[in-house]
């Protein structure tokens, strides 16, 4: 009786830890799955598998004044970015980051603010990924 009383803890502890948790990030809410890490630094979140797979970064921004072309302009010159095609609400562009690995960019915003997504290893989490940005409430 000790064992199935154990055994049925251990599933509902399991079961619990597989459930996403809410975080609030100052300028968004999102729902950050078991088993990945989030890390603010100023205006960007990175969110990161454990096993180090994938990661998805957002930074959210004031326009200060410029357009959103513009940001997106110079987010591709920061980032050796190539490819800057416009995308409903936006823009979108690769890069690859500082370990040879591509990464792929989505810009948006509106008359105030900008967010930038920047997701690599989408093919490793695809599920988690679309979850967050789904998840995703601006505040």
């Amino acid at each position: 009786m000790k064992r199935l009383a154990l055994a049925a803890v251990l599933a509902v502890i399991a079961a619990s830890m597989a459930f996403a948790g809410v975080q609030d990030f100052g300028k968004f809410t999102i729902d950050v799955p078991a088993g990945w890490t989030a890390n603010q630094d100023d205006e960007t979140v990175i969110f990161t598998k454990n096993d180090n797979t994938a990661s998805m970064s957002i930074t959210v921004d004031a326009l200060d004044g410029a357009s959103l072309k513009e940001i997106a302009d110079a987010f591709v010159e920061a980032l050796s970015g190539k490819g800057l095609a416009p995308m409903d609400g936006g823009y979108t562009f690769t890069m690859t980051n500082a370990n040879g690995v591509e990464s792929k960019c989505y810009l948006t915003g509106d008359d105030k603010n900008y967010g930038l997504i920047v997701v690599t290893g989408a093919e490793n989490a695809p599920e988690e990924i679309s979850a967050m940005m789904d998840s995703m409430q601006e505040k």
